[in-house]
């Protein structure tokens, strides 16, 4: 099963490369987290009634912060894996043309997953609505995963294949990775089944452990999310190495 093969061979991308890893992403991951936190705190200690333009103006940058430093983390990991570029201290070059054009690809494909995420999230609500407000938060968030975002990741997989590409300045057009991916639906909607599923139970330990919403759910969703983030990052960089530059599945 190559989805499964593809999975696990991201999975040993960051666990052998754990030192590495931390380099590229570690510091600044930090920031993100320190800022998040920050922001929540501050909602926290305001309540509704001091939710203002400042407010505003927080959550504004938390999404520009995690933006940049999410983009240069990805850029930083791709060229590591595929070029073995070593990373030097534990902030990873800065290289802005490169990461202008990952995130002007990214924001295409993340637009055509949003309205796809809308319409499916519609659709499952209309459908199983009822059911998943009878059923409790267990079944709602597994209906959640199997319909809406094992679609979205499988789209998103096949769209996204030759992002990788522009981190190491090859440019690919950004239909690449779907033609390149043609006739892989299978492995590919394993992937995206394994990936659900992963998110499936990070989500469901938030809830059911960590209460869901609160500081110590917020904390697991910021632990979780390291991982969460290289492994995603490595199988993006796993499959233009394997369908974009042929590389073996090792």
């Amino acid at each position: 099963m190559k989805g499964v093969q593809i999975f696990s061979h991201s999975l040993r991308q960051v666990m052998d490369n754990l030192g590495p890893a931390l380099k590229v992403s570690g510091v600044l991951y930090l920031v993100q987290v320190v800022i998040t936190g920050a922001l929540g705190y501050a909602m926290a200690s305001s309540g509704v009634a001091g939710m203002g333009s400042g407010m505003g103006l927080g959550v504004i940058l938390v999404l520009v912060v995690s933006l940049i430093t999410g983009i240069w983390i990805a850029v930083a990991w791709h060229r590591y894996v595929l070029l073995g570029e070593e990373p030097v201290g534990y902030v990873p070059p800065f290289m802005g043309e490169r990461m202008g054009s990952y995130f002007v690809k990214s924001l295409l494909i993340g637009l055509v997953l949003m309205v796809l995420g809308m319409i499916l999230g519609m659709v499952v609500g209309l459908l199983f609505g009822r059911l998943m407000a009878a059923s409790g938060m267990f079944v709602a968030m597994l209906l959640m995963a199997a319909m809406v975002q094992v679609p979205m990741i499988f789209l998103g997989l096949r769209m996204a294949a030759a992002l990788p590409g522009t981190a190491l300045g090859a440019n690919p057009p950004l239909m690449a990775g779907w033609q390149a991916t043609e006739g892989e639906w299978r492995p590919l909607l394993q992937l995206a089944v394994l990936m659900a599923l992963a998110l499936w139970v990070v989500n469901l330990i938030g809830w059911f452990v960590f209460g869901g919403i609160g500081v110590m759910a917020q904390l697991w969703q910021l632990i979780a999310g390291w991982p969460v983030t290289m492994v995603g990052l490595s199988i993006l960089t796993t499959l233009y190495g394997h369908y974009i530059e042929k590389r073996p599945l090792v």
